[in-house]
């Protein structure tokens, strides 16, 4: 059959299922689905995509490389942290804890997994930013966002909001991240 007269026979069939009066919307079930991966109401993706930039250039062991380069099993100096972004175990603990996507994901999964990792982080800021509010402007830049965010993301947002300081060095890298992007 030519492939006009295939396309012809579709449309054909759609039509005649569709007018049929037997498949009235009130008898069709349309099953109820859930989202694949959380959703995130602080940190969109676009705002995960400078603030991910950011971290890498402050976090990871190779910070002109994309985060993809550094394995999220990579272990940092300090042996608290891991990947390209240093989430600690602690931290996805509390991503665990409120993320309902994460309770079926055993930290050892996030190491062993880009992607999931690449997704913890991104609820962790979430979480972060949503805890922050109050420390930013009305209307805040990605920059003034990003600039809260790694000092928490450094301190904890306990050691943040008690008001411990960021080391120097570190503030002056993400002045020159800032300066840069």
């Amino acid at each position: 059959m030519p492939k006009r007269a295939r396309i012809t026979s579709i449309v054909l069939a759609l039509i005649l299922i569709f007018n049929a009066q037997s498949l009235s919307a009130e008898y069709l079930v349309f099953p109820v689905l859930k989202p694949i991966y959380p959703q995130f109401q602080y940190v969109n993706n676009q705002l995960w995509g400078y603030l991910r930039q950011g971290l890498n250039y402050l976090e990871s062991p190779k910070p002109d490389s994309p985060p993809e380069k550094v394995p999220p099993s990579y272990i940092h100096p300090d042996a608290r942290g891991f990947g390209a972004y240093g989430l600690s175990p602690e931290a996805y603990a509390d991503v665990q804890r409120l993320y309902p996507f994460f309770k079926e994901h055993l930290w050892q999964n996030i190491l062993e997994s880009g992607q999931l990792y690449e997704l913890a982080n991104q609820a962790f800021a979430d979480w972060l930013l949503k805890n922050l509010q109050d420390y930013l402007p009305s209307g805040a830049t990605e920059k003034q966002i990003f600039d809260v965010i790694q000092q928490a993301w450094n301190l904890g947002l306990s050691g943040f909001k008690n008001g411990n300081l960021v080391v120097a060095s570190r503030m002056s890298r993400a002045e020159e991240f800032k300066a840069g992007w």
